[in-house]
């Protein structure tokens, strides 16, 4: 190694005296280590998209290898953004898929290689840090000989919760435990899914957000904090700090591969092939499983009509870029204009070459008939929070939920019948539906009834006559709740109903079954418990009797959802009979839905009489697909598979919204 000499003038007096009345100069020579080379040299000023695909190498994927910005274009300018001077805060609104949590992998990667400093990862939970410091974080050390160089050699400097590099340490910690989040000077810091974190880490500490970024005032000044998640609900932390934190949000902008118009995608331009119904009105929905297996599904340009298929996508989106959702200034004129120090980002899924267009497609049919799914198709799709929005606050708006359906009469449409019955101390209320194929629904009849006697004369001897037809229906499925309260003679309602339903259940046309609602949240709506052996007196039940658990919150909140696209006229509606009162109406507004102190959603009794809305539940949970033997869906309407009445064209799903 050249270097210049530095010469020592023989009379300093600092010098030992040995040295100073040497005859002769004296030489000495040292030189840098290996490791003190590489941490001074200096080294050209690259943007992190660039050095990503020089030093980063995927394991985890389908696309192993090399890292390629062309595979997930719109991940370069956020990671690029994240090392701009002024900012320090950035927050990622995304679906999964998109490969948002690898980009910020890449951000600490370029930081351990051209910018050093302390990290700490913070994970939802023990089990989730461990598998991603196993499967994702050492590996990307490992596999990178830049990265790789930087190790220390040492088996324990490469522990599952601490990785110890030779100019920097790298933390693991979980939102639940507060001693992982404390006791670290922190620069570079990691919140990865922020929506599954508990509200507080600890009985007597604030939230494990709170407590991260306190890690990282010592360095206040370069510090810089990504924020990660898939959204849930607008009180959820990614979607606060996307709409309340972040200065400046940017949305991508594709071009379109065909006229070059630029546009922001958005799911009512995704369309795929629909169904015309004898009457020349056309189907809003479509079999989803077709659509995905055939891959049925396109983007239309809103500027030339042309259709994307999922290559033309991508390269709409390679040829895409940041603006900012106000003013539609691009990503790096804003920064450079107007230096935020929070920025966010939001991501939907149909950026995605991960994501096939007919995948959303069907996502979003599926949402259609099970409100649960439609919450994923909000959250993991189009990357919002889900928010159960209950217009009918009033009388008045829940009857705008009528057609023109007499009362006790089934339209033509109709497969078949289902009915809720709320056992009361002295009689019953019941609500019968009639079923479409597509979960569309109309309320046939409800009202009280006195006897036991009475409840088995609704639901295995009356008949409701068709809409322009000699045919009438009969009652296929009934819920009848096994609640209810005392009565004379010292038996329970409860135990009565069991009675009722050993002798009744089966084997006289309407299956009946018996339910109570679940005291916990359930995985589904439904769930089968043990068969019960005695009554809640001790009696014996020869034979065990079967009682469905209903998770009331999930049915009430599929109720509500589906009574307003009535009240909007769309399908899947839950509509309601012309001749319906306001009494009716009353009892589904008996509740409603509230936060609780603990920031939880529930639904809170207002007044004494809901029983309608609890049969209304019951009736619809009879339909479900989670129900013992299956949904509506089973059923076929007739004359359905007379294909010479059908045919499919291709002008695409018109979006009722």
């Amino acid at each position: 190694m050249n270097t210049a000499p530095i010469i020592i003038k023989g009379n300093a007096t600092w010098l030992p005296s040995g040295i100073r009345n040497a005859p002769k100069p004296i030489r000495l020579s040292f030189r840098f280590s290996k490791a003190e080379r590489k941490i001074f040299r200096k080294r050209k000023r690259i943007p992190v998209h660039q050095w990503c695909e020089q030093h980063r190498y995927v394991t985890m994927s389908t696309l192993p290898g090399k890292w390629r910005n062309e595979v997930t274009p719109y991940l370069a300018d956020i990671m690029d953004a994240s090392f701009f001077k002024s900012v320090q805060t950035i927050i990622i609104c995304k679906a999964p898929q998109v490969g948002g949590s690898e980009a910020v992998n890449n951000c600490i990667g370029y930081a351990i290689d051209r910018d050093p400093g302390p990290v700490l990862y913070v994970y939802p939970d023990e089990q989730t840090a461990r598998e991603n410091s196993h499967d994702r974080i050492q590996p990307m050390i490992g596999s990178s000989p830049r990265l790789r160089s930087y190790k220390t050699g040492y088996m324990d400097d490469s522990a599952i919760l601490r990785i110890s590099l030779q100019h920097m340490p790298i933390y693991m910690a979980w939102a639940r435990s507060a001693a992982r989040l404390a006791n670290k000077p922190i620069r570079y810091l990691v919140f990865d899914e922020t929506d599954k974190y508990p509200v507080t880490a600890g009985k007597r500490e604030t939230d494990p957000i709170s407590l991260g970024e306190a890690r990282t005032i010592t360095y206040n000044w370069n510090k810089k904090i990504w924020k990660i998640s898939t959204p849930t609900t607008e009180d959820a932390p990614i979607w606060k700090a996307l709409t309340k934190e972040a200065r400046v949000v940017f949305d991508y902008w594709v071009c379109c591969p065909l006229c070059g118009e630029m546009q922001r995608m958005n799911f009512k331009q995704i369309k795929w092939p629909q169904e015309e119904k004898r009457d020349g009105e056309k189907s809003h929905s479509t079999d989803p499983e077709l659509i995905e297996a055939e891959n049925l599904a396109w983007y239309e340009c809103e500027h030339c009509d042309g259709k994307w298929d999922d290559s033309m996508r991508d390269r709409a989106v390679r040829n895409g870029r940041w603006q900012d959702r106000k003013s539609g200034e691009e990503c790096v004129t804003y920064l450079k204009e107007f230096q935020p120090r929070k920025i966010g980002f939001h991501i939907p899924s149909w950026l995605s070459y991960f994501v096939p267009l007919s995948k959303i497609a069907a996502a979003f049919l599926r949402g259609l008939t099970d409100l649960e799914k439609f919450k994923d198709f909000k959250n993991k799709h189009e990357a919002v929070p889900w928010k159960q929005i209950i217009l009918s606050t009033s009388e008045e708006k829940v009857l705008q939920a009528r057609c023109d359906l007499p009362s006790q009469t089934v339209p033509e449409e109709a497969v078949i019948l289902t009915c809720g019955v709320d056992v009361q101390k002295r009689g019953f209320w019941f609500v019968v539906r009639a079923w479409a194929i597509d979960y569309t629904s109309w309320l046939v009849h409800y009202g009280f009834l006195g006897l036991w006697e009475d409840v088995e004369e609704l639901l295995f001897s009356t008949a409701y006559p068709k809409l322009n037809s000699d045919r009438s229906m009969r009652i296929f499925r009934a819920a009848v709740d096994t609640g209810g309260g005392g009565k004379e003679g010292g038996i329970t309602m409860t135990e009565e109903t069991y009675w009722w339903l050993r002798k009744n259940a089966t084997g006289r046309g309407c299956r009946v079954w018996g339910t109570k609602g679940s005291s916990r949240p359930l995985a589904g709506k439904l769930n089968i418990g043990k068969a019960l052996e005695r009554t809640p007196s001790g009696q014996p039940i020869p034979g065990g009797l079967r009682i469905l658990s209903i998770d009331t919150m999930k049915a009430k909140d599929a109720y509500h959802y589906h009574l307003q696209r009535a009240i909007e006229k769309l399908p899947q509606g839950a509509y309601l009979h012309k001749d319906t009162g306001r009494d009716y109406a009353a009892q589904i507004l008996a509740e409603e839905k509230q936060t609780n102190q603990k920031g939880y959603e529930e639904w809170v009794q207002q007044r004494a009489d809901n029983h309608l809305f609890d049969c209304e539940c019951l009736a619809m949970c009879c339909a479900d697909p989670e129900w013992p033997g299956g949904g509506i869906h089973l059923f076929h309407q007739a004359g359905r598979s007379e294909k010479k009445t059908r045919r499919v064209i291709s002008k695409g799903y018109e979006h009722p919204e």
